[in-house]
């Protein structure tokens, strides 16, 4: 999944969309990469 959503990052920057767009597959990367955490805390 993040492999994908890098290479959706990559394309659209190809593609010149906005940077906002971009950004979207960037931080959905990082999201998947961060620790769960513990809903207790």
């Amino acid at each position: 999944m993040e492999s994908a959503l890098g290479m959706e990052g990559i394309e659209r920057f190809i593609r010149r969309e906005p940077v906002e767009r971009i950004h979207e597959c960037v931080l959905a990367t990082l999201s998947l990469e961060s620790e769960r955490v513990d809903p207790r805390l």
